[in-house]
């Protein structure tokens, strides 16, 4: 299997082309093709021992940063790996997905300018993966990519990330429930109220509304929400997370007795820390476009290359199973 990576747009471009040396190393089954200036990416490789046979490269001379405009970026900067990975990945039948950690706006814009729509009224959704409290995960899709739906999109969200969590991750009928202000019908704004009536009268396996507060219960497979409200509780979700270990971590370190043996507990929140830390987990999902693109966080390193490559085996061999 050919997986195509864009090696920058990333906070830190050496740590993430790093990670194709270690990714060859540990999954045989892969060749990479390294979207990005060939010089800078065999020069950060120069000193490590990998399988040089299974990386190929797309020569790119431009890069598209954090600061650039998602679109105009994608229109005008033609030889920015970005823009090549995706013209090379609609282009190459032996090349079926993605990987890259860029700018989320252009990631999303090159979707539907250069990859493709899977159909005229199909807007690709950003969908990203939640431990749950039941050691599984939830899937919320949007997390970010339509800030602005209407409830036929919300719907379409549904389809989409239902599809995924059937074929990748073997649910036979996932769960859907569709975020809101409460879990009483008749909660909600005006696009949630008319999305609850069309989740429901569908096809869908919907369950209701579902609030913030439970989103890691694992009581649902499937957060439904506009890109909005879905960011939102994302970051809300990271951010709460990585400060309530933080203090935790310090507290015990505070009330710990002298020479008391911490190494269970440093074992704990090390463990609990890989389980929300989003480079561990993979990344996000585009679905709805012609062929599906991984975006990983912007602070990737080279465990994100690995994980992430082992999320694209899972995609790819879940779409031949639908």
């Amino acid at each position: 299997m050919k997986i195509l990576i864009d090696c920058f747009g990333c906070d830190n471009p050496d740590d993430f082309i790093l990670g194709l040396a270690r990714t060859i190393n540990e999954i045989p089954e892969v060749t990479l093709v390294a979207a990005g200036e060939r010089a800078y990416i065999e020069r950060v490789l120069e000193g490590e021992s990998f399988d040089r046979g299974r990386l190929e490269f797309l020569e790119t001379t431009e890069v598209i940063t954090g600061e650039d405009s998602p679109v105009l970026s994608i229109r005008m900067k033609t030889d920015a790996s970005l823009v090549r990975a995706y013209r090379c990945l609609r282009d190459s039948e032996d090349i079926p997905i993605m990987i890259t950690a860029g700018n989320t706006g252009a990631v999303i814009a090159g979707s539907v300018l250069i990859l493709g729509r899977q159909d005229r009224e199909t807007q690709p959704t950003l969908v990203t993966f939640l431990p749950n409290e039941k050691g599984g995960v939830t899937c919320l899709s949007d997390c970010g990519a339509n800030v602005d739906c209407r409830p036929e999109q919300l719907l379409r969200f549904a389809r989409f990330a239902t599809e995924h969590m059937r074929s990748v991750y073997g649910i036979e009928s996932p769960r859907v429930g569709l975020l809101s202000v409460g879990t009483e019908d008749e909660k909600g704004n005006h696009q949630t109220k008319e999305a609850f009536v069309k989740l429901k009268e569908s096809e869908l396996n919907f369950i209701g509304n579902t609030e913030s507060k439970t989103a890691l219960s694992g009581d649902v497979d499937v957060i439904v929400a506009d890109g909005f409200a879905g960011n939102v509780l994302l970051k809300s979700i990271e951010g709460t997370a990585k400060t309530v270990v933080g203090m935790l971590t310090s507290l015990i370190k505070k009330h710990a007795p002298e020479g008391c043996d911490l190494s269970y507990l440093r074992s704990a929140v090390g463990e609990l820390m890989t389980r929300i830390d989003f480079n561990s987990m993979g990344g996000a999902v585009i679905l709805g476009a012609k062929k599906p693109v991984i975006k990983a966080h912007g602070s990737a390193n080279s465990s994100t290359v690995i994980n992430t490559v082992k999320q694209a085996i899972r995609i790819v061999g879940g779409q031949k199973t639908v």
